[in-house]
């Protein structure tokens, strides 16, 4: 088996489970959870979608990346019969998605951080104002597939720079592949403008959403005991749930979707620098990334207790009806 074949099976492990799992948040959600309301309720149930449909769109669309020394080649393996133009355009659409839901999530933080420490603010995710949080990640996910359109096209030098490595990782010509190269120098090792820019533009928009999740879990965590006692004693062990919810939330992003990047994109800027010899087909890593909704939905889930209960319920119940029908069958036969 190839390895980006293995990477194939992930992707549609990571959305089947992604569906089953944010199919029972939702559920739960939407008619079950009484103590959650307002844009907080919202929230989940946005965050859900947008990662199942996140995790949809990588089982089609295939997005792939290879690493050669000073060069980053996004493409996709898409078997669809479309043309060249459309493939091309779903390695934007997903590349949009990837920083949308990271940027959802930051806002989800900042909500969690203003219930807490500010709670009059909250008032900003209410009403009309729903607009403001809901346009942020679409214009930060928009923002970036619009600088990879116009930073990161292919040329002459650029699909010659790793034609050769595309061929023998994949038996496949470049220039016949829906792609985006990022190649930040030149032959003669003076910097690719468009490159660098390119590269700049990925570090601070993954960046900037990222320490907001980093900067309210750390304030919430030192003052967490002290902000909790303005509660009452059932809200604060709601709070406190939501609190290491959240904490899981900032593992979860960090495992399935900033640690697969970092390598990715910062490769082609230090590998020519420290003279290394690279050859990677970084694509596979984008296999974790399917990963990151199921286990956001199940860590939720498993954290708040009213979720908790309710799904021992549902087990329980499941699991003596299972017992019953043979127990009455007995009963009829021996009668």
């Amino acid at each position: 088996m190839r390895l980006y074949d293995f990477s194939e099976i992930c992707r549609k492990v990571g959305f089947y489970a992604s569906f089953s799992t944010n199919f029972v948040l939702i559920w739960i959600t939407v008619f079950h959870a009484k103590k959650l309301f307002g844009a907080y309720k919202k929230m989940i149930i946005y965050i859900s979608v947008l990662s199942t449909s996140f995790s949809g769109l990588e089982m089609i669309m295939k997005p792939f990346t290879h690493n050669y020394n000073g060069a980053l080649l996004s493409f996709n393996l898409c078997e669809l019969n479309i043309p060249l133009k459309i493939r091309q355009i779903f390695i934007l659409i997903w590349s949009q998605f990837y920083l949308i839901v990271i940027s959802f999530i930051s806002v989800q933080f900042v909500y969690r951080y203003l219930c807490v420490f500010n709670e009059q603010k909250t008032k900003y995710f209410d009403g009309l104002k729903t607009i403001i949080w809901i346009l942020y990640p679409l214009v930060v996910g928009t923002i970036f597939a619009l600088s990879l359109h116009y930073l990161c096209g292919s040329d002459e030098f650029t699909d010659s720079y790793i034609r050769k490595a595309i061929f023998e990782n994949y038996a496949l010509e470049v220039s016949e592949l829906p792609r985006y190269a990022m190649v930040p120098y030149a032959a003669d090792g003076s910097i690719r403008a468009k490159g660098i820019i390119f590269l700049l533009f990925a570090i601070v928009l993954i960046s900037f959403s990222y320490c907001i999740i980093i900067f309210t879990c750390v304030q919430m965590h030192r003052n967490m005991k002290k902000e909790l006692k303005k509660f009452s004693t059932q809200n604060q062990k709601l709070e406190y749930q939501f609190f290491l919810a959240l904490v899981m939330q900032t593992i979860g992003p960090t495992i399935f979707l900033i640690i697969p990047t970092g390598p990715i994109l910062m490769t082609p800027l230090i590998a020519p620098i420290f003279e290394l010899e690279v050859n990677w087909q970084t694509g596979n890593l984008y296999s974790l990334v399917g990963f990151y909704p199921s286990f956001d939905s199940i860590a939720f889930m498993m954290i708040v207790s009213e979720y908790k209960i309710f799904l021992k319920k549902v087990i329980c119940c499941r699991m003596k009806n299972n017992t019953a029908v043979p127990s009455s069958a007995v009963a009829v036969s021996t009668v």
